[in-house]
C-alpha cells in the first residue's frame, strides 16, 4: 500500500514546514517507502533543496520528499478567496483526487508537530474515506444543544458535533476520487456560501457526519489553560486532557505561531517546537 504525506503552502512558511518534515523524520521507525510532497509557489531553490536532503542527512533514505508546483485548476478558483483564504487553501481537498497512485494521502498543515511514527496516523483510516479531528471551538461550543442547532443551519452540514478541522486530514485516495471530480469540486467552490472557513465548511458539507472521529490527540489544537475560559461539561474537558498526555500531533492552531521569536514560551509544546527547530539547525551545520 502506498502512502504519502502532503503540504501546501504560500507565503513564509518554509521554515515551520522544514520543521515539521524533520518531526516525521525523526519519529519514523519503518523501512517502507513513505513519499513527502510539498506543494507551493516559491522558487526558494536552495531552501528546497536543503529540505530534499533531510531523510539522508537523518539516515532515513526511505523517505522521499519532492516539490510541485501549484495545479492548473487552482486558477479557476474565482470565488471564496481572500487574503487569509487564497486559493492554496483548496489544495487540501484537491490533491488526493489527482494522485491516485497512492492509496492513502495524509494532509498536514505547515504548523504542526509530529510526535509519533506516522504509520500510527494512517493505520487509523480502514474501510472510511475521510478522516479527521474535531474542530476544537466547535466541539466544545456543541455542548449546548440550541448552538449545535444553530451550526448546523449555519454551516449546512447535518450534524455539527462531528465538525473537524481541516488542518489534518486522512484520505483514501480511491474512494475520495468516487464522490468528486476537480471539475466538480472547484465549481463547488465558486459556488458555495461559507461563514468562516470555506475548505473547512465544504469538506464538512461534502462528508458530513460519513467521517470518520479521529480522537483529538492526532489534531491537538489547544492546551490544557485554553479549557479555563469554556463552559462546558467536565466529560468534554476530561477528553482534552487525556489526550494531551498523548498527543501524536500538535497543531499550533492561534497566533503567533511558534516559531516567532517576539514570543516567549506559553507551554511545553512551544518549547518541543523550538527544540526540534534547534535540532534541525544542528543537522544542517
Amino acid at each position: 500500500m502506498k502512502k504519502a504525506i502532503f503540504y501546501t503552502y504560500s507565503g513564509e512558511y518554509e521554515w515551520l514546514v522544514a520543521v515539521s518534515i524533520q518531526s516525521i523524520i525523526d519519529h519514523y521507525t519503518s523501512e517502507e517507502t513513505i513519499d513527502i510532497l510539498v506543494f507551493t509557489d516559491k522558487t526558494f531553490e536552495t531552501q528546497q533543496a536543503t529540505i530534499k536532503k533531510l531523510p539522508c542527512l537523518s539516515g532515513k533514505p526511505q523517505i522521499k520528499i519532492s516539490f510541485w508546483r501549484f495545479p492548473n485548476w487552482i486558477n479557476r478558483i474565482t470565488n471564496n478567496v481572500s487574503e487569509r483564504f487564497p486559493a492554496v487553501t483548496f489544495l487540501r481537498l484537491g490533491i488526493p483526487i489527482e494522485f491516485q497512485e497512492f492509496d492513502k494521502m495524509l494532509y498536514l498543515d505547515a504548523d504542526t508537530l509530529i510526535y509519533t511514527d506516522i504509520h500510527h496516523v494512517f493505520n487509523q483510516l480502514k474501510t472510511e474515506t475521510i478522516a479527521g479531528v474535531l474542530d476544537i471551538f466547535h466541539y466544545l461550543n456543541t455542548a449546548d444543544d440550541q448552538i449545535l442547532k444553530q451550526y448546523n443551519d449555519t454551516y449546512n452540514i447535518v450534524d455539527s458535533s462531528k465538525y473537524i478541522n481541516s488542518g489534518v486530514l486522512l484520505y483514501n485516495n480511491k474512494q475520495y476520487a468516487q464522490h468528486w471530480t476537480i471539475d466538480e469540486l472547484v465549481n463547488n467552490i465558486n459556488d458555495g456560501q461559507f461563514s468562516h472557513f470555506p475548505d473547512q465548511e465544504l469538506i464538512n458539507q461534502k462528508f458530513n457526519p460519513n467521517i470518520l472521529i479521529l480522537p483529538h490527540e492526532y489534531n491537538y489544537q489547544e492546551n490544557i489553560s485554553f479549557l479555563d475560559h469554556w463552559q462546558v461539561p467536565e466529560k468534554y474537558k476530561e477528553s482534552l486532557k487525556l489526550s494531551e498526555k498523548n498527543v501524536r500531533i500538535k497543531h499550533f492552531l492561534p497566533l503567533p505561531k511558534p516559531s516567532s521569536p517576539l514570543i516567549g514560551y506559553r507551554d511545553q509544546f512551544d518549547i518541543d517546537w523550538w527544540q526540534m527547530a534547534m535540532h534541525l539547525k544542528e543537522i544542517l551545520s
